[in-house]
């Protein structure tokens, strides 16, 4: 292994003296002929110099890469001396020059091309093409011979034309990178141009120089094209090289490693191992991680228990071994005798890690390909028995960031995979996008925690007017709080955010607080009022909970019957029995009870009428005159009239502006709290805002 890698090496170093020793070539032969023949130097002349000139060193080249390297030099052989002989039949031929430059030129178009698609991969559909374009340049010559009937000038076009169609749709078909694709479209124009301008000169209808000057840039193009490929091939070589002295000098440092009794696969922890061995040495390589699992096996262990399908766990997973064993994309978790490329994960996951350093096509293309591979590998009938299943794999594939770690990556993989699974989706990649939004929550989680440990919430009191006669009946307690950026969050989003993060029974307590807090200052002030606090989440519904209401109440010596518990509908129709419970434990004690966000549905009706509710909250946001919101409108109105019947007390939220505010009055509406009354006053206002509210009133 070492010997070769020298070698190569050595190689590299001859070519490099041989290529700064020929650059210098077309200059001399320029200047030369330049100094010796001046007058009589034609604009034909000096390309046939700069052609041999640039031609020669690469031809040697690639005779010096020949031993070491798969360099298809002919392509390059036949651009030049089909590109020489346009030249001589420009200059010296006369008789026969019009078919000497066109079968000169059919030669120089086809070597193009050819060369060109020695980049791209060779599949059936590229093989079957190449020989279609080969054959209607031998059919394209043969005219030119033997067709004197046919306009082998149009016949030219119609050609040129054709091998430009075939060769753009192999390009496309071949899928290759953005920055393969624009020098091959390049590279077609350059030759479509080309062949217009060769038929614009036959028709002398066109300038030499033209012609001349398209098939140079055609030339250089296809030279530029060739010598593209063979440094990537150069590249893939050496890194093949490698890779392949680490899993020479892996294969000394590590033992075979120890199988999953099961589906005799290594397991995640010894995978793991495996993958920052091999990486060591290169931990800013670009690797995949894929994550797939059979979707219906839990069929298996309803009928056959764990132990039986355990037999077809191991058929399935030698399956897929075998069809990936060869696959040397793939990351290799045991020696080198005995591959394997498939590792277990926890329960039904499996993981395959690719290595997107052996491989120049785009990322998702072989991700696509391997998937498709392994779930061709699964049998149509796994069978136990009398038992038979068809297995669906789920894939989910992660792709490593600048900074690798594999239990991360192979995490995101499974997230993927997961998230795959709830889309209905064959081959599902990790969104990142979904990554960030996770970390901007998780931070909001934890500043809110923060904010609640130090008590730097900011409460807000709501006040709740009657609009006929505007007298004041009472506050709804509620919170303003903006996360690290700065945001204020709606109502929802900041239940969802204290849900989640555990803290919601800790800030409902806050609230507690600071709503017997303003009952004490309102009565202190002469003022007693009612004031609201809404339990949105069912973790709530505790009966701790209970008692430290009514400890609070001892506390600042002041009545529970002047607090209102509001329940959202939705929890009540969630957690039914607990949420009664949580009911009776409260009026038991004399609070009032209120449903929040009613929505009129048959359950919530029927939970309303078995349940004694003293208020009910209904959302008139969209009382408004606009036409698109008519049926809202209705559907509020049937709302507060059916309420009304059952003779309950409305209080209506969300009005915010005039216009809503006269809607909500002329379908009988009194109690209203919205933006329109007022946006929010701090606990500490309070007192003072309704003084001067009733003493307006008075006025």
């Amino acid at each position: 292994m070492h010997k070769r890698t020298l070698r190569f090496r050595v190689v590299i170093k001859q070519l490099w003296l041989v290529v700064s020793s020929f650059l210098f070539v077309p200059h001399f032969v320029f200047a030369a002929n330049q100094l010796e023949s001046l007058p009589t130097y034609s604009f034909a002349e000096f390309n046939i110099a700069f052609v041999l000139g640039l031609s020669l060193p690469l031809l040697i080249i690639m005779a010096l890469l020949k031993p070491v390297l798969r360099v298809k030099w002919r392509f390059l052989a036949l651009l030049t001396l089909s590109l020489l002989m346009q030249f001589f039949a420009f200059t010296s031929l006369s008789q026969w020059q019009t078919p000497t430059l066109l079968i000169s030129g059919a030669v120089f178009v086809l070597s193009a091309f050819l060369w060109l698609q020695t980049s791209l991969s060779q599949n059936v559909i590229t093989k079957i093409l190449t020989w279609v374009m080969v054959g209607a340049c031998v059919a394209f010559i043969c005219s030119v011979f033997w067709l004197r009937e046919v306009d082998v000038f149009q016949l030219w076009l119609v050609f040129i034309g054709s091998l430009v169609l075939l060769t753009g749709f192999t390009a496309y078909h071949s899928r290759v990178n953005k920055t393969a694709n624009r020098r091959m479209t390049i590279l077609i124009i350059s030759v479509a141009f080309y062949g217009v301008a060769l038929y614009l000169w036959l028709n002398v209808q066109a300038s030499i120089v033209w012609v001349l000057s398209l098939s140079v840039l055609s030339y250089l193009f296809a030279i530029v094209n060739g010598c593209w490929g063979i440094v990537e091939a150069i590249q893939h070589q050496l890194t093949t090289l490698t890779i392949e002295s680490e899993r020479e000098s892996n294969k000394f440092e590590t033992s075979v490693v120890p199988l999953d009794p099961i589906t005799n696969l290594p397991s995640y922890q010894q995978s793991l191992l495996r993958l920052k061995r091999i990486v060591s040495n290169k931990p800013d390589s670009p690797f995949v991680a894929i994550v797939f699992k059979p979707l219906n096996f839990y069929q298996v262990n309803k009928v056959l228990g764990h132990q039986n399908s355990d037999i077809l766990l191991l058929q399935l997973a030698f399956n897929l071994q075998q069809c990936v064993c060869d696959e040397q994309l793939l990351v290799n978790f045991n020696d080198e005798s005995t591959p394997v490329r498939i590792s277990r994960l926890q329960g039904l996951d499996f993981l395959i890690v690719l290595d997107t350093r052996l491989s120049n096509h785009p990322v998702k293309i072989v991700v696509e390909d391997i998937c498709q591979k392994l779930v061709a590998a699964v049998p149509q009938a796994m069978s136990f028995k009398s038992f038979s299943l068809n297995f669906e794999l789920a894939f989910g594939a992660a792709i490593s960031d600048d900074k690798l770690d594999f239990e991360q990556l192979i995490a995101h993989a499974s997230d993927a995979l997961l998230s795959g699974e709830n889309q209905d989706e064959r081959v599902s990649y990790f969104n990142t996008q979904a990554a960030v939004y996770t970390e901007r929550h998780l931070a909001k989680m934890e500043k809110l925690k923060q904010d609640i440990i130090h008590q730097r919430i900011n409460w807000l009191a709501q006040p709740q007017i009657s609009l006929l006669d505007k007298q004041f009946k009472g506050f709804e307690l509620t919170i303003e709080w903006q996360d690290s950026d700065g945001v204020s969050l709606s109502t929802n989003e900041f239940n969802e955010i204290a849900e989640f993060s555990g803290e919601i029974y800790q800030l409902t307590k806050q609230m507690i607080t600071q709503a017997f807090e303003l009952l004490s200052n309102m009565h202190r002030s002469g003022m007693p009022a009612y004031v609201a606090i809404n339990l949105s989440s069912k973790d709530l519904l505790e009966t701790e909970l209970t008692d430290f209401i009514e400890q609070q109440a001892k506390t600042v010596s002041v009545s529970v019957e002047y607090l209102i518990i509001e329940l959202s509908e939705q929890v009540l129709l969630d957690s039914a029995f607990r949420a009664r419970m949580m009911i009776d434990q409260l009026k038991a004690l004399g609070i009032k009870i209120s449903i929040d966000n009613f929505s009129g549905s048959y359950e919530a009706l029927r939970y309303l009428r078995r349940t004694a509710i003293q208020q009910v909250k209904i959302d008139c946001a969209l009382l408004n005159n606009q036409q698109n919101d008519q049926s809202e409108k209705t559907i509020v109105n049937a709302l507060i009239n059916l309420i009304r019947k059952m003779e309950i007390p409305i209080v209506a939220v969300g009005i915010n502006n005039r216009e809503i505010e006269k809607s909500y009055l002329a379908i009988g509406g009194d109690i209203a709290q919205g933006q329109s009354i007022h946006q929010g006053l701090s606990v500490d206002d309070a007192p003072k805002w309704l003084a001067h509210w009733q003493k307006q009133q008075c006025n």
